[in-house]
């Protein structure tokens, strides 16, 4: 990590002041890059702040009973790559709720607000562990049942792979999101009293926590248009 914020900071050092806020394409939507200046940084490119997603509590139900291997195989990608109804989506649904008001304003002037997002993040974070876990048991149940089996076809075995990596590819992608939004929430904590709020510019009264917030929040956005190449987390803000 260190490595890493050096690097920003090298970067940084490169950019003229004025610079714009940058974009990067996300499919059909944008991700914003945060602007360093002086004493501020600039985290939109308009003043509109976002949209944020209406995750409600739901009631969740077991998922059907499997009846073959290919949907076996299929179901992998449920939730990461393939949209399911939410009353299905037992994981990622509940990440996406505990995740989808993590970055609003309000973090910079309510404490008990903040602190609900530290643990809400924390709560994915322990949701995702679980995820993890059954994913991977199932991706090596699977292997198994590929190699004591010939008669499955080829098409399923190729299936299994592509599968298999797109599983590996988003749990890390999912896992560095949720990791940098709690990096960048625990930054807000430990520097109280500091921040002035005209969206989109954050004013910031020391100049190391306003470079360190910057880069936090270049990690974040990075981060954001990784996780939200996976249909059912396009909608994510933050």
């Amino acid at each position: 990590m260190h490595i890493l914020l050096s690097i920003f900071v090298i970067m940084t050092l490169l950019l003229p002041q004025n610079s714009q806020a940058r974009d990067l394409e996300t499919g059909s939507v944008d991700v914003i890059m945060p602007e360093l200046r002086s004493t501020s940084v600039v985290i939109d490119d308009n003043d509109e702040r976002p949209v944020e997603p209406n995750i409600g509590e739901i009631f969740y139900k077991k998922r059907l009973p499997l009846t073959s291997m290919k949907e076996r195989v299929d179901r992998l990608i449920h939730g990461i790559k393939k949209g399911v109804p939410p009353e299905f989506d037992h994981y990622g649904y509940e990440i996406r709720r505990y995740m989808s008001r993590i970055g609003s304003m309000e973090i910079f002037e309510n404490e008990e607000y903040l602190k609900d997002q530290i643990r809400n993040v924390r709560k994915s974070a322990i949701i995702y562990d679980y995820w993890k876990k059954g994913l991977e048991q199932e991706v090596l149940d699977i292997e198994a049942l590929l190699d004591e089996d010939d008669t499955i076809s080829p098409g399923v075995r190729t299936a299994f792979k592509q599968n298999r990596i797109t599983v590996r590819t988003f749990l890390i992608s999912l896992k560095s999101w949720i990791d940098s939004n709690e990096r960048l929430l625990l930054h807000v904590f430990n520097h109280p009293g500091i921040y002035e709020i005209y969206y989109p510019e954050i004013i910031i009264a020391s100049p190391q926590a306003n470079l360190e917030f910057y880069n936090n929040t270049v990690i974040k956005q990075t981060k954001l248009k990784e996780i939200r190449v996976y249909r059912p987390f396009n909608m994510m803000v933050y």
